[in-house]
């Protein structure tokens, strides 16, 4: 409408124009809110899998005879030659994060020397010569989340 010289607007342009707006905001807002719940669970999860390495670093680092067989959860086990190797929940951004050992002894074979007569390779094998770590951490209410990291272990 054009009065005196002065343009308007009509309800009608403005109503065109909030429903445009609001077909192209809606998608926008969600888009930003799912990309900041997602880089937020993304350093979460650096955030705990750091923590796992870390743990695990320790358990390689304690002697052979003191990496417990079997699986440890939600403990401190004592390490007199370095730090402690720390299994209980930690909380991260309210979360619950569980963390468990699980030690597995393996053989070792392998061809120790020749004999000299035969000319044949002889076997050795040794019983204890290898361990198996295997630390996980989980966590999550609505799904489970979970992070594994296996290393093994020589008795040397």
């Amino acid at each position: 409408m054009n009065s005196g010289g002065r343009k308007a607007i009509s309800l009608v342009e403005v109503l065109i124009a909030m429903a445009i707006l609001s077909t192209l905001a809606l998608p926008m807002g969600m888009f930003l809110v799912e990309y900041a719940r997602g880089s937020s669970q993304l350093g979460d999860y650096y955030q705990i899998l750091n923590m796992v390495e870390q743990r695990l670093e320790i358990a390689m680092d304690m002697p052979f005879a003191r990496v417990p067989e079997g699986t440890a959860t939600n403990l401190l086990i004592d390490n007199p030659f370095g730090a402690d190797l720390d299994l209980r929940s930690a909380e991260i951004n309210k979360e619950l994060v569980k963390f468990s050992l699980q030690v597995e002894t393996l053989p070792v074979e392998f061809a120790a020397f020749k004999d000299s007569f035969s000319g044949q390779l002889q076997r050795a094998r040794v019983e204890d010569g290898m361990k198996r770590l295997e630390l996980t951490a989980s966590w999550g209410n609505k799904g489970q989340h979970r992070i594994n990291l296996v290393a093994y272990r020589g008795n040397l």
